[in-house]
């Protein structure tokens, strides 16, 4: 299973940030009635290395569990859903990807807690990688609003900024009332933004890095256009299948073995793919028609609304990300940034 976008063990990080960073804020006149402001007792926390404490005011194993159901479900939904066709199946995915995600954020905030850094092992599992690689450690806070009631719990939102990434993320959090003078963040929501932004910037970046190389593919092998017809669902009526033909210009020195890319059906936030794979062994020169298939799966997010409200064919485009020449040798774009 794919696994490379699975943007756990960041959320670590998160928290503790939102702890230091809602420290900053002072002006709690809803809080001020109680004794205690979670984020400043956390904040003190951190600097003491005292995770017990820390624990105390902020509901850790709550907000891992959010952050896992948010991002791993958008993460799901983007990069590994359109081969699964139940909620079933779904659900499996998102078991099989939760316990790293709980067990590495976990593991990492302990020892950011008691010893201010985190290490990583030799072996990287994918929820560490993304946790090393993704800049979660330049988030830095940039606003935080007054509490607003919301009956007996606040409600507060914060804006971030990762520095690394370059891109700005929500997160909402909720306070409520624990023990007789005190309050505790138990909960908060948002992080699928966090994973909206990471996957921007990273496409912007990859495609400032892939310039070159996508220059040289479409010298072999560009795709000029293409029609799209919707055959229809399936015989339970659930999928839907679209036809599309694309007209490509080839060129080429040397045989080619395959052209390999994707079917994007992109729906803002959210996308869609079906990988494709074109026999090129017997390619010619000149501008050549290809048919390709895309199925609408009703259990991926940006396929079902697709086939709830339509889709125009700006959608839809043609990604080609590695030409394989018939002697082995290749050119492929990259799909994560370099060391």
């Amino acid at each position: 299973m794919n696994t490379k976008k699975i943007l756990a063990a960041g959320v670590v990080l998160l928290i503790v940030t939102i702890g230091v960073g809602f420290a900053a804020y002072q002006s709690y006149r809803q809080l001020k009635s109680r004794g205690g402001n979670p984020a400043v007792i956390a904040r003190h926390a951190i600097e003491a290395h005292d995770l017990e404490t820390f624990e105390k005011c902020i509901d850790v194993d709550k907000l891992l569990e959010r952050a896992a159901e948010e991002i791993l479900t958008a993460q799901i939904n983007s990069t590994l859903a359109p081969t699964a066709y139940s909620m079933d199946e779904l659900q499996q995915r998102y078991d099989k990807l939760k316990p790293d995600f709980v067990t590495s954020g976990r593991a990492a905030l302990e020892e950011y807690i008691s010893t201010g850094k985190v290490t990583f092992p030799k072996n990287l599992t994918e929820a560490q990688k993304f946790f090393k690689e993704s800049g979660v450690t330049s988030c830095q806070i940039k606003s935080i609003s007054k509490p607003q009631k919301d009956g007996s719990s606040r409600i507060v939102t914060a804006i971030f900024y990762n520095s690394y990434m370059k891109f700005n993320f929500e997160i909402e959090m909720e306070l409520e009332p624990f023990g007789e003078n005190d309050w505790r963040i138990k909960d908060a929501k948002g992080f699928e933004s966090y994973y909206s932004g990471y996957r921007r910037s990273l496409k912007r970046k990859l495609n400032s890095l892939n310039a070159p190389i996508g220059h040289k593919m479409d010298e072999i092998f560009k795709v000029k256009s293409f029609i799209v017809e919707n055959a229809g669902g399936d015989e339970y009526g659930f999928s839907q299948t679209l036809n599309l033909a694309i007209k490509a210009d080839v060129h080429f020195d040397k045989p080619l073995a395959k052209v390999i890319g994707n079917v994007v059906l992109d729906r803002g936030d959210r996308e869609s793919l079906a990988p494709f794979a074109i026999d090129m062994s017997r390619a010619e020169q000149g501008t050549q028609i290809f048919n390709l298939t895309k199925t609408l799966n009703p259990f991926v997010r940006a396929d079902a609304d697709a086939m709830k409200h339509g889709f125009k064919k700006k959608d839809i485009h043609i990604e080609v990300t590695e030409i394989i020449f018939a002697d082995g040798t290749n050119l492929k774009l990259l799909d994560k940034l370099p060391e």
